[in-house]
């Protein structure tokens, strides 16, 4: 039978408790329904009980707006439960089907009321203003002195900024919503020393009222959440669900009807959620699978209430879910701080969490991944989501104290359904015999048996309880065939009437534009060595960049050829993927855009997922790696206008730079270094920057903060929670190269701090696993250089020792450089896993350690400069100010470890500091502008490329005249037999046939071995490959000419034979002149002695023929050592007409333009230590080439080379190297010790005459 009105409304007043009835009446008395209907007077509520307050509802107004008035008072006074099922029970006396949208989609009052109190929590929230103007992940990363400041909540409108801050910097406290007034925080709990003092007794009841009002004036957490997600794009309502996964927070799938007539189901938001799990079916083998969430299929099991109920839901699922020696609040519930809050638009809320596996038998709740949804509100006041979730569950769980005749007719229409249900029951309940007796009438409809009827009583403790769900729940999975991932479920959703947040247009026309570019991609690798590599892979096309990282310079070969490349880019047509990624790019809207390159990066790593690609190997395929074609395609049309082959108005490329620029506002990271090739795209990166700074109005003053670390070290992490950034973290991907991101400072912030932006460099690991070649370690060395170069503030992140003495030396010896040029970037060492409370006083003995480590790696990188130093003096250092101590990310075992608390904490605090030394600071800080720090990162590259690739080359150089000096080497007593022979014989008895034939195999097989060393060493740099190709085939030529060299030099001898009795000639009529004019006018004959004395004056002279192949070995070194610079080679006088003196260092043979503002004392320093060094390598030089002289046996040259073999070896040492010298300072030294070689053998005794008797 069905209840009246009457009956209904006094059963609802009956059920509320006398302190709450009261407030009813006094709020009754505040309610103007609608026009015409005046609100009850006080006077006649004042002594009225239940039954006189039915009676004057009704006598007031009709029966529907007297129930309409008692639910909007209900809801005032935060009974919501009550007030839900009041307005079903009155006004929808049976169920509607499911096919019907039912309840809230039917209900446009309903709509209206919600609305109503959607707006009044916004307004208390102070959110209003972005129910239509949304919040963006831009404004949450903004800096501000409220977002270093880590206080309680003081005010309702706190309590969003609050949640969404601690989110972002995965701080599991964010839920909370508790208020502190400022009377509380200035005095704090017993600090005030009067209020200490009260008497025992003392007790002040109103006092008592006040502190449980005040508590009371806050909001329920959830009902933030709700607020929070209302009033937030897409993006970062993306972005907070990512965040609240890492905490362990269950997430919202279902939002309830707030702004928008039906529910919504958070589909998009889930997406870049991505977990990994080790199954059961796997645990043999120790595997473990990784995906992303919405991706994956498990069954889901469902938690819904009927009625009220005298135990927490919630914290049931809790307990269910936790591990063992883990719990974890998945679910909020009323025992928590904030739980108990009335919530206010929150109910219809449906949110689910996860459990998944660590493939450990021992440990594991459940064997397979299982999904958890919560509905929070009584089932009757939200048959919807009751319904959906009916439909999507594998079981879904009912817990009810209570069932009435109504709610049997409601459980009945589920009659058919393929859902299986459970009953979880409280045996301590006053109808639990009633419960029972509807459950045996719906045993036949639901197809319920015992083992689904779950009793908690007195028997059972509440571990024994939860036992007995988990294993109901074990039961149920395992004969199960419902498993749906969120993709699936989302049909459910719209065929129930609910809305899904991605079938937004914009979001529908970027994942349609991304299909059509990965659908193509079945194998990751070989779409990328056949689609994608022609954009960056010399082998199948040429180079366009400008360089490789301390790998490739602007050489004036290279300059020659740079149009070639650019020229043969041009021919190949773009790739099927980057013809349609650059439209998604130029043509969209900005939202859409942004959908497009998330879209574009979830593809892309499912697919490496598919295809078991680990996302730090070099043939994975990210986003980044189409947005570096994105550049080159600008930086080859660049390239053709300034070479003059495109006219300016033929561009169709030129508003490249903009789109980047603005994807940088939107707080997507760019690509600093090219990962894969050791590339900065300077051009591309300077246009960008450069429109950067236009967009900004010239205002883009900027700290730059750099982290720098081992591989994995958790460094993406550490800046993705200090700021709230996007750089990729997902499992198992390590940062190549380095990615650059901006943050805005707010606009009351800037003048304190000094700047408008942050710039934030993220970078590779300084040693990252299978990278430790000599190339490669050589190119973290200048990926250090370069971004400490760039840095204002570094963080350099430490964990292990074995990787903490390389991460070290690269650091030190990037200060070193730095310190050189008067550059000292404030820096901070973070050290990370060390969570003991005494961790700071623990660890004095490692950071006494850390400083003697630090000052010997700054010993030993000086000390071949003949100065000491320590590392305190080339950078400011206090272990007690500069050493930070940070947990680990996790708490407990993944993949159930929530977010360990205190590596929140930890941070914020390193980020606080920072901020602060900024500000004390600032009046010794030079701030960069985005012109200024274009210039720098120009200055740095250039350095560090020319300093790589003049090592590479000499390397290559030093590689094969070594080869070709042993060749030479064995060659010469043979040849020397052979010239010994023909200076012998008389012209017309000279057979050089045979004379040449007698060396052929000799000469091949040393032919061989030269061309055996270089080839070893092409094969061994293939990173460095591209900046030596060009050599190969000159080497080659050079090889096969030195092999001729015996051959003609053979021949030259035969014909020198007519040549050299005429110069022998001449020279012995010389010195018989000369002996003869010296005598004239002596009387008597020069006695024995005398004729010595005039022997050792008279001219010693070098055949010509000799002088002129040691200049033609001079030649040929330095046409080697300048072909890949843009110096052109001297006109080389005889080397007999240069003078004779001392070699002078000259500011000209130092390579110190890279760098702006180098101080005078700088210069003056490298110019007094070269020349320490080369008077060291002279006197060195003297000595041998007198050693040399006496062992030489004839004119021939080979000495020459193995002089200028020397001095290429010299000029590789370590000691050397760091003075910067240029190619001006190798060409005057070569000259001025062979000048003086010269000299020397002039001025031996008896040379011509030991060697041309």
């Amino acid at each position: 039978m069905e209840k009246k009105t009457e009956d209904l409304l006094l059963e609802t007043l009956d059920n509320l408790e006398e302190y709450e009835f009261k407030r009813f009446k006094f709020k009754l008395n505040e309610i103007n329904l609608k026009e015409g209907v005046q609100a009850i007077r006080r006077r006649k509520l004042e002594k009225a009980d239940t039954l006189d307050v039915t009676k004057l509802l009704l006598d007031h107004c009709k029966e529907q707006d007297a129930v309409k008035m008692t639910v909007e008072v209900l809801r005032h006074i935060n009974q919501r439960d009550l007030a839900e099922r009041l307005r079903h029970d009155a006004l929808i006396q049976e169920p509607k089907s499911e096919t019907q949208q039912v309840l809230e989609a039917a209900d446009p009052e309903l709509f209206q009321e919600r609305r109503k109190a959607t707006q009044q929590v916004l307004d208390k929230l102070n959110l209003v203003q972005h129910r239509r103007k949304k919040l963006r992940l831009t404004d949450i990363q903004k800096i501000s002195s409220e977002s270093l400041e880590n206080q309680t909540p003081q005010m309702l409108e706190d309590l969003p900024w609050q949640f969404i801050r601690k989110v972002m910097s995965l701080n599991v406290g964010a839920r909370n919503t508790s208020l502190v007034h400022g009377a509380y925080g200035s005095q704090g709990i017993g600090g005030d020393e009067e209020g200490a003092k009260e008497k025992e007794g003392d007790i002040d009841c109103n006092s008592v009222c006040v502190t449980k009002a005040k508590t009371s004036e806050s909001l329920h957490p959830l009902d933030v959440l709700c607020a929070v997600l209302l009033c937030s794009d897409s993006f970062l309502q993306q972005e907070i669900l990512s965040r609240m996964s890492m905490c362990q927070f269950a997430l919202p799938l279902l939002l309830p009807a707030l702004d928008t007539p039906r529910c919504t189901l958070l589909l998009w938001a889930m997406r870049d959620i991505v977990r990994k799990w080790g199954p059961h079916s796997l645990a043999e083998s120790r595997g473990f699978r990784e995906e992303s969430l919405v991706l994956t299929s498990m069954p889901t099991i469902s938690f819904v209430r009927l009625g009220s109920c005298s135990f927490s839901k919630s914290q049931l699922l809790n307990e269910v879910l936790s591990p063992s020696q883990q719990y974890h609040d998945f679910f909020i519930h009323r025992d928590m701080e904030s739980g108990n809050i009335p919530r206010e638009i929150a109910d219809g809320l449906v949110e689910i969490s996860w459990y998944f596996p660590a493939g450990k038998k021992s440990s594991d709740l459940f064997a397979e991944p299982v999904a958890v949804t919560n509905l929070r509100g009584d089932i009757k006041s939200h048959w919807l989501q009751f319904s959906f979730l009916t439909q999507v569950s594998s079981a879904v769980f009912i817990v009810t104290e209570s069932i009435s005749e109504r709610e049997y007719k409601l459980l009945s229409s589920l009659e058919g359904s393929d859902t299986k249900y459970c009953f979880i029951l409280n045996a301590q309940a006053e109808k639990h015999s009633e419960v029972l007796e509807q459950l045996e009438r719906l045993a036949p409809v639901l197809k319920l048996c015992k083992p689904r009827l779950l009793v908690k009583s007195t028997i059972l403790n509440k571990t024994e309880f939860v036992e007995k769900v988990q294993t109901t729940i074990g039961t149920i999975m395992n004969s199960t065939t419902k498993m749906d991932n969120m993709e699936s479920i989302a049909v459910h959703a719209r065929k129930q009437g609910i809305q899904v947040d991605e079938d937004c247009e914009e979001c529908q026309g970027a994942k349609k534009r991304v299909k059509i570019i990965t659908a193509k991609i079945n194998d990751v690798e070989k779409y990328k060595e056949e689609i994608m590599r022609p954009l960056h892979q010399p082998r199948k096309m040429p180079r366009v960049e400008q360089c490789r990282i301390g790998q490739q310079g602007d050489t004036p070969a290279g300059g020659e050829n740079r149009l070639k490349l650019y020229t043969q880019h041009k021919q190949y047509d773009l790739a099927h993927g980057m013809e349609k990624f650059i439209p998604g790019i130029e043509k969209l809207p900005r939202e859409e855009i942004v959908y497009f390159l998330k879209c574009m990066r979830l593809d892309l790593d499912h697919i490496a997922r598919r295809n078991n690609i680990s996302q730090m190997k070099a043939n994975s395929l990210r986003v980044e790696h189409f947005m570096r074609g994105f550049g080159h395609v600008y930086e080859t049309e660049s390239t053709q206008v300034k070479e003059g082959k495109m006219l300016k108005t033929q561009r169709k490329y030129s508003h490249f730079p903009g789109l980047a620029a603005d994807l940088m506002l939107e707080g997507f990271p760019m690509e600093l270094i090219d990962g894969d090739a050791s590339n900065i795209p300077l051009q591309w990166v300077t246009d960008v920057l450069t429109e950067l700074h236009a967009k900004l109005g010239g205002r883009s003053r900027m700290l730059v903060i750099t982290v720098l670390g081992g591989q994995s070290t958790g460094k993406s992490t550490l800046l993705n929670t200090m700021f709230g950034l996007q750089f990729a973290v997902s499992s198992g991907r390590c940062t190549r190269g380095a990615f650059m991101s901006l943050i805005k400072v707010a606009e009351n912030f800037q003048q304190e701090l000094g700047f408008d932006f942050i710039l934030v460099i993220d970078t590779e690991g300084l040693k990252a696993p299978g990278l430790a070649r000599q190339e490669d370690c050589h190119v973290k060395t200048m990926l250090a250089r370069v971004v400490t170069g760039l840095s204002d503030i570094m963080v350099i992140i430490l964990e292990n020792a074995t990787e903490k003495k390389d991460v070290l030396q690269n650091v030190v010896h990037a200060f070193l450089r730095m310190w050189e040029i008067g550059h000292k970037p404030n820096h901070q060492f973070g050290h990370q896993n060390i969570s003991d409370v005494s961790a700071h006083d623990q660890n004095m003995r490692d950071r006494k350690h850390l400083v003697e480590q630090l000052g010997e790696m700054t010993k030993a990188s000086v000390e071949k400069q003949s100065r000491e130093l320590a590392f305190s003096d080339i950078i400011e250092y206090e272990p007690e100010k500069h050493n930070w101590y940070i947990p680990g990310l996790w708490h407990g075992v993944p993949p159930m470890a929530p977010v360990n608390i205190g590596y929140s904490e930890s941070v914020f605090e390193l980020k606080k500091h920072m901020f602060e030394s900024i500000k004390s600071d600032s009046s010794h800080r030079s701030i960069k502008d985005m012109p200024q720090f274009i210039e720098c990162l120009r200055s740095l590259r250039n350095a560090v490329t020319h300093e790589h690739l003049d090592k590479t080359y000499n390397q290559l150089h030093v590689e094969y005249s070594g080869s070709a000096y042993n060749f030479i080497e064995e060659m010469d007593p043979s040849v020397s037999e052979k010239v010994t022979f023909i200076q012998s014989q008389p012209p017309n008895e000279l057979d050089v046939g045979k004379l040449l034939c007698e060396n052929q195999d000799k000469l091949i097989c040393g032919e061989q071995k030269i061309l055996d060393n270089p080839n070893k060493y092409f094969e061994s740099r293939a990173k460095t490959l591209h900046l030596i190709e060009k050599h190969r085939e000159e080497f080659i030529r050079t090889t096969t000419n030195l092999k001729c060299e015996p051959e003609h030099y053979l021949i030259s001898k035969c014909k020198e034979v007519p040549q050299r009795q005429s110069i022998f000639r001449k020279i012995f009529e010389k010195r018989v002149h000369w002996s003869l004019t010296s005598h004239r006018g002596k009387k008597g004959k020069l006695n024995k002695r005398e004729c010595e004395e005039k022997r050792k004056k008279a001219p010693k002279l070098l055949p010509i023929l000799f002088v002129e192949k040691m200049m033609i070995h001079l030649k040929k070194d330095l046409e080697d050592q300048l072909s890949t610079t843009s110096i052109k080679i001297p006109k080389l006088k005889n080397l007999l007409r240069y003078k004779t003196k001392p070699f002078r260092i000259k500011v000209k043979y130092f390579e110190l333009t890279y760098f702006k503002h180098v101080k005078e004392f700088y210069t003056k320093r490298h110019q007094h230590k070269a020349q320490e060094l080369v008077k060291f390598l002279m006197y060195n030089y003297k000595k041998y080439t007198a050693e040399k002289v006496k062992s030489i046996a004839n004119d021939d040259d080979t000495y020459c080379g193995e002089f200028l073999l020397m001095i290429n070896e010299w000029l590789q040492q370590e000691d050397v190297q760091e003075l910067h010298t240029n190619t001006y300072f190798e060409i005057d030294l070569k000259i001025h010790i062979l000048q003086e070689t010269l000299y020397e053998f002039q001025m031996c005794y008896g040379f011509i005459q030991e060697n041309y008797p």
